[in-house]
């Protein structure tokens, strides 16, 4: 199994990864009449985006995909880049409307970077929590000290840990759950 691409944030001049959601999906396909199918191992869902993230709220940049049926149609009147297997669409400025709390995560640390679904908090030096109202911001967290504490907490148990359940840890890896 591979550990799979990660939606991408701008936000505050950085470039951060979603690595957590709770309260529904960002974009999809779908809403623009596109059906996504597995584009590589990387990447099960058939698609990621890169968002940007400002005071004046959340928008979809960029959206890679591989579309069922080789129909990529126009967003927001922009034709997009095909490629043998996909296609990327640039210069977008979609609003995105989203109410929920999304992770975002940057700085990985290498040795806790694992091969298989998404990267967990602890993988990273800096974890922002960000709640949004109909894409706009309005409570803002930096987990980044507790995060640290709990991989440091991780580090001194895990050769204490039984053996755990392969198939619950495989669903738990390509899961965005907010669980630190």
């Amino acid at each position: 199994m591979t550990a799979q691409i990660q939606d991408t944030f701008l936000f505050k001049g950085d470039r951060y990864f979603l690595i957590g959601i709770q309260g529904g999906n960002l974009i999809s396909p779908e809403q623009f009449g596109m059906e996504p199918v597995i584009l590589n191992t990387a990447c099960y869902r058939g698609f990621y985006a890169t968002y940007e993230l400002t005071e004046k709220g959340l928008f979809l940049k960029e959206l890679t995909l591989r579309e069922k049926n080789d129909k990529y149609l126009p967003i927001q009147g922009i034709e997009p880049t095909k490629g043998d297997y996909q296609a990327s669409y640039y210069g977008l400025n979609v609003a995105v409307p989203y109410t929920g709390k999304i992770r975002l995560a940057k700085d990985l640390i290498k040795e806790f970077h694992v091969h298989l679904g998404f990267q967990k908090a602890i993988a990273y030096k800096t974890v922002l929590d960000v709640s949004l109202e109909n894409g706009r911001i309005v409570e803002f967290k930096d987990r980044s000290k507790e995060v640290e504490q709990k991989r440091r907490t991780f580090i001194l148990l895990k050769d204490r840990v039984p053996s755990w359940n392969i198939i619950q840890e495989i669903n738990k890896a390509f899961s965005l759950d907010m669980d630190l």
